[in-house]
């Protein structure tokens, strides 16, 4: 597996798929363990979107978070994440499928975000600040200033709360399930190849 700011790709090497893909991929030219795994890789690109579909949003919640409740705002991330695969690559010894949907590389490795463009982060701490720039919150739902580390929501009947906190950075681990067992991937990847085969010497 590899990351970055805005993808995650994922290895398929063919000689972990199963033991008699192995055996059976040494006997055929480069090109034709190509074909096959080309097949492998469709088989898995389609494992790992079904194990997001059935996942469904209730993957990326976190009902603990302040930010969940009247007035959230969706964000189609876990969507984005379920159609953003594609195969990127394939080889005479394994392909690599892809996701470019934005976030799901930090969900899956965990890390730091320090703030670049501006002086702090922007952290939602209030379902109406879920997907939305604290610039668009001002416009849209309501005044905010400057206070005690926080951007605060002065609402139309004079009361107030945070609604945003303000970090230099902020640290999170890898969620958990944020991509489906390896299994699920080398085992639709080994099947599908291993079909193949059969279907063509039978």
């Amino acid at each position: 597996m590899t990351g970055g700011k805005s993808f995650i790709s994922v290895d398929i090497d063919a000689t972990d798929a199963t033991k008699i893909y192995v055996t059976l991929a040494k006997t055929f030219s480069a090109e034709k363990r190509k074909a096959y795994n080309v097949i492998g890789a469709d088989a898995a690109q389609d494992a790992v979107q079904s194990y997001y579909a059935k996942s469904g949003r209730n993957l990326w919640i976190n009902p603990a978070l302040g930010t969940h409740g009247a007035g959230r705002q969706k964000t189609r991330f876990a969507e984005n994440v379920t159609t953003g695969w594609a195969v990127a690559s394939v080889s005479g010894s394994g392909a690599t499928i892809q996701n470019k949907a934005i976030g799901l590389a930090h969900k899956v490795t965990g890390g730091t975000i320090t703030a670049k463009r501006s002086k702090f982060l922007t952290i939602p701490l209030i379902p109406q600040a879920h997907g939305r720039r604290a610039r668009d919150f001002s416009v849209n739902i309501g005044p905010l200033f400057a206070a005690k580390g926080c951007l605060i929501w002065k609402k139309p009947d004079g009361t107030i709360t945070p609604a945003y906190a303000l970090k230099k950075s902020v640290t999170h681990a890898p969620w958990k399930g944020a991509l489906p067992p390896d299994a699920t991937i080398s085992d639709a990847f080994g099947s599908a190849a291993l079909d193949a085969i059969g279907n063509e010497l039978s």
